[in-house]
């Protein structure tokens, strides 16, 4: 995979339809939370602490509080390239507990919500567009090491200002999901929860059995 360089805001095209994926008022949504260990934060609580370790924190250096900056990151519900739908629990599943391959339901109590959208968002498409070929970027972007991807981020940022409420992106963990880092500005689109349960919940068990399954992930 191309090594990603340094972004040259003045190669980022004019953000017009060609380069925009715009999710619609009303589609479902799905996030993995903690409510519980050393960070606890709620089901729409945008992060204003960083830049972390995540992928899109536009966070200026050094990390520390921002107040005016957020980010949430969270997956829709997508139909893949076979017509099969992508739930928002296999791809958030997938990011979370990807790395380990197993996924435990008590230690720091995580959570799976899923919402819909309350306003249409307007996102950057970083995977189903030619925006990271024209900007100079590559498919490290979304899919490879991290180092320096929050600099893009940072810079997509500044240069898009209104009315880019995020980017959306391909899961690196689950190549047939998508996922969306929502900047602070698509706050007033997360207004209420369908669906919050922990993921130790009896309701949610064989929904989650199933998505193990079908991931090949170990259920703790």
């Amino acid at each position: 995979m191309s090594r990603l360089g340094p972004p040259d805001v003045s190669r980022f095209p004019l953000l017009t339809d060609d380069y925009v994926r715009t999710l619609h008022s009303g589609l479902l949504v799905g996030r993995i939370f903690f409510a519980g260990g050393d960070h606890p934060t709620s089901w729409n609580t945008f992060r204003t602490y960083g830049p972390t370790s995540s992928r899109f924190d536009h966070h200026p250096p050094p990390p520390k509080d921002h107040p005016v900056r957020g980010i949430l990151y969270a997956a829709p519900l997508v139909t893949d390239v076979d017509g099969e739908i992508v739930s928002p629990l296999d791809t958030a599943l997938a990011e979370v507990f990807g790395p380990v391959g197993v996924v435990d339901t008590k230690l720091a109590e995580p959570h799976f919500v899923g919402f819909r959208l309350s306003r249409d968002i307007t996102s950057l498409d970083l995977v189903d567009s030619n925006w990271v070929t024209v900007a100079g970027a590559t498919a490290s972007l979304f899919s490879g090491p991290r180092t320096g991807t929050r600099d893009w981020a940072r810079a997509i940022y500044r240069h898009y200002t209104n009315p880019l409420d995020g980017l959306f992106y391909g899961s690196s963990n689950m190549p047939r999901g998508r996922s969306i880092a929502f900047f602070e500005r698509a706050r007033d689109a997360l207004s209420q929860a369908d669906v919050l349960l922990p993921l130790s919940a009896a309701g949610l068990r064989a929904d989650l059995e199933a998505a193990c399954f079908r991931l090949g992930f170990g259920l703790l």
